[in-house]
């Protein structure tokens, strides 16, 4: 019995663990898939993808989004062994969350990714910055609406499932719900931090809460 307390404990960390890589891998690649931060600045648009180094950073900074995604796949599937009931919906927004993740990530990455392994050409003349600005524009509002929609509710679901089986701490779960609503104004960017702040925060607490069952395994 005591074996099978310390695989499930260790496979818990696991997929603990992957919450924390995901909060990891989407920030770094959040922050090295730059762009310009003015969408005003016509010029800076119009020649940004034909500098090689900020389509290299873009690329790279998609591949570590992407595995970021898969990341936060782990780490749904270790919550959904931790509860007897609401599986289901957590899995499905959850899972939705991540796919919504890879195509605003893949809409973004579209004219650096094209043109760096694809050889097309960049866009050109008068619509080439109005070109960048819109791929870009697209794949936030995907991240930002239906990303976040989808984040709140796997919120909820998970924080409802986790305080009725007393698997997070009672303030985290609260939190949990305040998170979730703010995600209908996830637009406003802050509100999806919030989200990626909670996710890390309660990897942190099942992480010590499966150590702490380690301890007690003889």
């Amino acid at each position: 019995m005591s074996q099978g307390l310390e695989n499930r404990a260790r496979q818990g960390r696991v997929g603990a663990s992957m919450g924390v890589a995901f909060v990891v891998l989407f920030v770094v690649g959040f922050i090295v898939f730059s762009t310009p931060t003015d969408n005003k600045d016509t010029a800076k648009w119009q020649g940004w993808w034909a500098d090689s180094g900020h389509r290299t950073a873009a690329i790279i900074g998609a591949y570590l989004m992407v595995l970021a995604a898969l990341a936060f796949v782990g780490f749904i599937w270790s919550l959904r062994r931790r509860v007897p009931d609401s599986g289901g919906l957590m899995i499905t927004f959850g899972s939705l969350f991540a796919g919504v993740v890879m195509v605003s990530t893949m809409v973004r990455a579209t004219i650096p990714g094209s043109k760096q392994f694809g050889s097309t050409p960049l866009p050109a003349g008068a619509l080439a910055a109005d070109f960048a600005r819109q791929f870009d524009q697209i794949g936030f509002g995907l991240l930002l609406v239906a990303g976040a929609l989808t984040a709140g509710a796997f919120t909820a679901v998970a924080s409802h499932s986790a305080r009725r089986h007393a698997i997070l701490p009672g303030w985290l779960t609260m939190a949990g719900y305040v998170v979730a609503v703010l995600q209908l104004a996830g637009a406003l960017f802050l509100p999806f931090v919030v989200f990626v702040l909670w996710v890390l925060v309660v990897s942190i607490v099942l992480l010590r809460h499966d150590a702490r069952v380690d301890t007690r395994v003889p």
